[in-house]
């Protein structure tokens, strides 16, 4: 696909003649190229969410079974504050 600029081409010409003949924009080209970075772009987004997906769920802490010294010694404290 083409847009003449300057000059005159017969309609249906290839777009490397339509060169020789004339000033011509080739549009058809940008527009593919365009689209295919769109589509890889897209495909290469959800492969690094999926990736990232994968590393949240291996990277889970496991629930500590019980409270903590640390939290433990704050409940003791907050209980005497109380009384």
């Amino acid at each position: 696909m083409y847009l003449v600029l300057k000059g005159a081409v017969a309609p249906g010409t290839s777009l490397v003649e339509a060169k020789k003949q004339a000033v011509v924009l080739g549009w058809g080209n940008f527009v593919t190229l365009a689209i295919n970075f769109i589509i890889v772009a897209f495909a290469l987004f959800w492969v690094v969410k999926m990736m990232n997906r994968l590393k949240r769920e291996e990277a889970k802490p496991a629930a500590p079974a019980g409270p903590t010294a640390e939290e433990k010694l704050l409940t003791e404290i907050r209980d005497l504050l109380k009384r």
